[in-house]
């Protein structure tokens, strides 16, 4: 797949983790019957034994006498099979196996608890070193130029909606206007993986949200009301094809949505009728990510680095790029690139900042890429240690402060930053630029983070895990909001100048944060 996330990934160990079943129930009692007979067995007298010919023997330390032989003439007439009926022993001398047998039975009950407590928080860790599909490199070294890298095609409306769901907040009648004191889920009644939202800036109560099998669903009432749509005529004929809408931009009439297998959606009357817009098997990797920039005008990037511009409505595009990462790669490897002899073709996630910059991450994490307007190629980077790159970002804030630099995530939940503009300069040294954040994550990766000022962030990963942090990034502190969630969070976004936040993960997590101007 094209995007970093599977649509398979929904935590299933989580869920089962919090309620007992009958065969765990079945295990402690059985347990603690055996713990019993074994503490009465190591301390009753005399305690038996098998040696290699298969005998009973006194063990050593047991009492000689009239008993223990006893016992030892019953257990060799049994041949080595466990005697039916009581062997009589001498329980004088075992008076503490009580007191063992309770410390049994307490000792396995407290490790049953401690066991489901730790279930609670790692049954549903992400399995967070993504890795998409498989894509075939490029083999020519420039990009397909002017028109025909996309045309239009067949028109497709959406259906009608196919049901209204409503937050906790509006069925309890519950004041919406309030800024929330915690990140509030909303059942979306769906268990699919949502990969993306978007709110068109120039209308804050109109977004969209899309996910795996062809999950969309649209609010005008800035997201206190959802209402779920879907696509009646994607397919060829008889097929059915199950596509994962991964990306969708917004921006006034215009409405993309970049989908998997490669597909291209578009809208001029903001969603109430559609086109696909046929996508060149020419077309250097496949669609990945999209922006809307209104009036028919979009921006597209995809798996291979390959950036493109159309100005109408996608009947002609237009490449900003002259070869493709790979391309770059072979006569840049020998500059010092760590890893870029191991490049698969394609990047695992790309993002674009709103001044069209872009940050992209070689599919094995090894070392990463930006690409600035007016330059002709990408420019690679080395990662900052042995650790694998995890996930990039900008550090754009919601409410429009200018302020410079991107963060970094890597494997084993360490979060690094810098606040410099040398990032995206070739040969710039990665290891003096990003300075590592203080945070606990307990070796959780962190997936995705956005920040709604210059100060005030958030971040997200695996098991629900949610950090804030208040002082620009150095430190981050734990948010008790995803504690019970049985899933993964992979996306954060803040829309309406910061006013709004929302986090999007797998199981069909949605939750929603309203915040002070």
């Amino acid at each position: 797949s094209a995007y970093p996330f599977s649509a398979n990934s929904v935590c299933q160990p989580a869920m089962s983790a919090q309620v007992p079943t009958s065969r765990d129930n079945s295990v402690k009692f059985i347990s603690a019957l055996l713990g019993s007979a074994v503490a009465a067995h190591l301390y009753a007298e005399p305690a038996l034994s098998f040696v290699a010919n298969g005998r009973p023997a006194l063990r050593q330390g047991g009492a000689a006498g009239p008993k223990g032989a006893a016992a030892s003439q019953r257990v060799r007439r049994c041949r080595g099979a466990i005697v039916q009926g009581e062997t009589s022993v001498d329980l004088s001398g075992g008076f503490w196996s009580l007191p063992v047998f309770v410390a049994g039975c307490g000792l396995l009950t407290w490790t049953q608890l401690r066991r489901r407590q730790m279930q609670r928080r790692t049954g549903c860790k992400a399995v967070l070193d993504i890795q998409s599909g498989e894509q075939q490199p490029w083999p020519r070294r420039g990009l397909l130029q002017g028109t025909g890298a996309a045309a239009l095609s067949s028109m497709v409306a959406p259906a009608e909606a196919e049901e209204v769901v409503k937050t906790p907040e509006v069925l309890q009648g519950a004041q919406t206007s309030a800024n929330d004191d915690s990140w509030v889920q909303y059942d979306l009644n769906t268990g699919e993986t949502l990969y993306d939202i978007d709110f068109d800036e120039l209308d804050p109560n109109h977004g969209f949200v899309v996910g795996a099998h062809g999950l969309f669903y649209e609010t005008k009432d800035g997201g206190k009301r959802w209402v779920s749509r879907s696509f009646a005529n994607l397919g060829k004929g008889s097929d059915e094809i199950s596509y994962r809408f991964q990306t969708v931009s917004v921006k006034g009439n215009d409405v993309w949505i970049v989908g998997k297998p490669p597909l291209l959606l578009h809208s001029k009357d903001s969603g109430k009728s559609w086109k696909k817009v046929a996508v060149s098997r020419k077309l250097p990797g496949e669609p990945k990510v999209i922006v809307a920039l209104d009036g028919g005008k979009a921006e597209m990037a995809t798996s291979s680095g390959a950036v493109y511009q159309t100005a109408n409505d996608g009947k002609n595009w237009k490449s900003t790029v002259t070869e493709t990462v790979d391309a770059t790669l072979n006569r840049v490897s020998s500059n010092g690139v760590q890893g870029a002899s191991y490049f698969t073709g394609s990047v695992k996630s790309i993002k674009r900042d709103t001044a069209g910059k872009y940050l992209a991450i070689a599919q094995r994490g090894n070392f990463y890429l930006t690409y600035t307007p007016g330059d002709t190629r990408w420019v690679p980077h080395n990662r900052i240690s042995a650790r694998r790159i995890q996930a990039m970002g900008f550090r754009d804030t919601s409410n429009g402060d200018k302020w410079e630099g991107v963060w970094m995530s890597l494997n084993g939940g360490l979060l690094t930053q810098t606040t410099q503009g040398g990032y995206n300069d070739l040969g710039s040294d990665t290891k003096e630029l990003f300075k590592e954040s203080e945070i606990r994550t307990g070796g959780i990766g962190i997936v995705d983070a956005a920040f709604r000022t210059a100060t005030e962030g958030w971040a997200v990963g695996g098991s629900g895990v949610i950090y804030y942090t208040k002082d620009g990034g150095k430190i981050w502190s734990f948010d008790n909001s995803g504690n019970e969630l049985p899933c993964n969070l992979y996306t954060v976004k803040f829309f309406d100048k910061g006013k709004v936040g929302y986090m999007l993960g797998s199981a069909g997590i949605l939750l929603r944060k309203t915040f002070a101007a």
